[in-house]
C-alpha cells in the first residue's frame, strides 16, 4: 500500500479508504487479514489513537477506517504519524504495512481544526464514588449547564453492567429532574461511547444505575 499524507478533520467524522497492493501493484487478497490503524505523535512517544480497519471488499484488498468526531475530541491539532499493522488468521506473526516505496512503516497524518471555526473543548463532569456501601446502586453525576441546542455526552465505562440516563431540569436546585431521550443499557462494557442530546435544557446530569463495574469518565460539549 502506498499513500499520500493523510488528513483528519476535527469536529466531524472521517472515513479513510485503503487499497492494499503487492510489489507488482496488484490488489492483495485480505480475506484472512486483520489490520490495526494507529496514530502517534510526531516524536513517536505517545499513541493517540488505535482502530481496527473494516473490510470493504477483502478479496480486492480494500478496507476502511472510520475516525469519529468523538475519537478526535481529546486530541490537539498537530502533524502526526500513522502506521498500519497486519496479522493473519493463519499465522501468529504481525507485520508492518509499507506506506511508501522506500519500505517505510510510518506515514504522515495531519489533525486539523478545519470543519468548525474553532474546536470546542469538552467539559469534564465529576462522577460519584461507586463504593458507597451495600445496596447503593443509583448514582448521579454533577450537573452541568447546557450551552447549545445539541449536547454530546461521552462516557467511559469500566466493566460496567447497568443503565445510564441523561436527565434535565429547568432549575439546578428544585430537584425536578426529567428523562431526556432513551435509557442506555450496558452489559460488562468497557467501550467509550456517547449520547447526543437534542434541544436546550438549562441543566443536565447523568443518572447511573449500577449492577457492577463503574463509569470512570464523563465529558460533555
Amino acid at each position: 500500500m502506498y499513500t499520500y499524507n493523510l488528513k483528519l478533520h476535527k469536529g466531524t467524522d472521517n472515513v479513510i479508504m485503503f487499497t492494499f497492493v503487492n510489489q507488482d501493484q496488484k490488489p492483495v487478497n485480505n480475506t484472512n487479514a486483520t489490520f490495526t490503524f494507529r496514530v502517534m505523535d510526531r516524536e513517536g512517544e505517545d499513541l493517540l489513537l488505535s482502530k481496527t480497519l473494516e473490510d470493504v471488499v477483502a478479496a480486492k484488498g480494500t478496507a476502511k477506517v472510520t475516525i469519529t468526531e468523538q475519537d478526535l475530541d481529546g486530541i490537539n491539532p498537530q502533524k502526526a504519524n500513522f502506521s498500519i499493522e497486519r496479522t493473519l488468521s493463519t499465522s501468529n506473526l504481525y507485520d508492518a504495512v509499507f506506506v511508501d516505496d522506500n519500505m517505510g512503516g510510518r506515514g504522515v497524518i495531519e489533525i486539523l481544526d478545519s470543519v468548525l471555526p474553532t474546536h470546542t473543548a469538552s467539559q469534564t463532569v465529576s462522577i460519584p464514588s461507586f463504593y458507597d456501601g451495600p445496596g447503593v446502586t443509583t448514582h448521579y453525576s454533577s450537573q452541568w449547564q447546557s450551552i447549545n441546542d445539541v449536547t454530546t455526552v461521552q462516557y467511559k465505562p469500566s466493566s460496567f453492567t447497568g443503565n445510564i440516563q441523561v436527565e434535565g431540569a429547568t432549575s439546578g436546585t428544585d430537584g425536578l429532574w426529567y428523562n431526556i431521550g432513551s435509557e442506555v443499557s450496558l452489559t460488562s462494557s468497557s467501550d467509550t461511547a456517547y449520547i447526543n442530546v437534542s434541544g436546550y435544557h438549562p441543566y443536565m446530569r447523568l443518572r447511573i444505575e449500577e449492577t457492577s463495574g463503574s463509569i470512570t469518565e464523563i465529558k460533555v460539549r
